[in-house]
């Protein structure tokens, strides 16, 4: 088995090797949960003997907690699909109001401390008008924001209904499969996992919000007086915890890859004649430097782990770089999840 393959290149078959697998499910927002769901439905035409719900581990971060969490509770691919659909008969569709729930308490909070804040930033601006700027101004009154403009609450009340709609548990403890799900602490600065030995006592549910709690757009998630943000912070996929516990087969997907420009390609984005992604504005490097960033620290993790660990097979399946679709939808865009889904099954099989 080559270990480096990439989603338009699979075998027409996995062979199952001794001993566990995992499937490491890397962050990419919704978008990014939605190509997984569909690049999963399109692994299980390629496995033999068994399908994605029976691997022995699942490693999650950010929109990799959400499917994970699902697959290590026995939700096949094909029911999220229904449920992204609203085809299913019991487990509801996730809609944009368990995605994008507003933060009133805190905008509320703030708005009370806000005329304070002014008076206190035009003082000290006053006081220093010499050595401020204007940046100096506004960075002051950024104390007057919340944390985050949405609260992860509508997710986790979505992800408690979908587990337990279809029977299976909200505990760690319960699951007949091993499932990390990996956060980041904001006060330390560390990867926090969730799981049957780590912080067993969370809710898988509310570990998910955790894990996916974008920073900015959602404010962090308290637990147990942590608060927690976006587990791709520290890195984007935890192979090594795969690995730690026994895993010699490691299947990563992963759905951020940079766009590679180089050929100017004629893309609808870029419009009829091409040109730099510097010239379509601040999302389009926004969205590209997150893009090198992640992808950049994902394949120096593979690497080193393929150094220290010879033995184990990694396989990694994310799009082409020249897959212009999947590089320039807007990563937490709710209308287009059947489109992607539909992508990543295609692209992979």
């Amino acid at each position: 088995m080559q270990p480096d393959r990439k989603a338009d290149a699979m075998p027409p078959t996995l062979k199952i090797p001794r001993g566990k697998m995992a499937l490491v499910l890397a962050g990419g927002g919704l978008t990014g949960a939605v190509y997984e769901i569909g690049a999963l439905r399109a692994i299980n035409d390629l496995l033999t003997d068994r399908t994605v719900n029976d691997f022995d581990i699942y490693v999650g971060t950010s929109a990799g907690a959400l499917v994970g969490a699902l697959l290590a509770n026995g939700i096949t691919p094909e029911v999220m699909l229904q449920a992204l659909s609203g085809d299913h008969p019991d487990v509801r569709a996730i809609e944009r109001g368990d995605l994008f729930y507003l933060n009133p308490g805190d905008f509320l909070k703030m708005g009370l401390k806000l005329p304070k804040t002014l008076i206190g930033a035009w003082s000290h601006y006053l006081r220093y008008l010499n050595d401020m700027t204007l940046f100096d101004l506004l960075w002051s009154l950024s104390e007057a924001l919340p944390a985050g403009l949405y609260d992860s609450r509508a997710l986790e009340r979505y992800m408690r209904h979908a587990i337990t709609t279809y029977g299976g548990t909200n505990r760690f403890g319960g699951l007949p499969k091993d499932l990390y799900i990996i956060a980041t602490d904001v006060d330390t600065g560390q990867r926090a996992v969730f799981s049957r030995t780590s912080n067993q006592d969370v809710p898988v549910s509310l570990a998910v919000a955790a894990s996916t709690a974008v920073p900015l757009l959602y404010k962090p998630v308290r637990i147990a007086d942590h608060d927690y943000i976006d587990g791709g912070i520290r890195g984007n996929a935890s192979l090594d915890l795969a690995i730690e516990h026994g895993a010699t087969l490691v299947i990563c997907i992963n759905p951020l890859v940079p766009f590679d420009n180089s050929e100017r390609t004629r893309i609808p984005f870029l419009g009829p004649d091409g040109g730099l992604l510097s010239e379509k504005g601040l999302s389009a490097i926004a969205s590209q430097v997150t893009r090198i960033q992640t992808h950049a620290g994902l394949l120096y993790h593979i690497k080193q782990l393929r150094k220290t660990h010879p033995e184990v097979d990694i396989v990694l399946i994310e799009p082409s770089p020249k897959d212009y679709q999947m590089s320039f939808y807007n990563i937490m865009r709710y209308s287009t999840r059947l489109t992607v889904a539909q992508h990543g099954f295609e692209t992979v099989t």
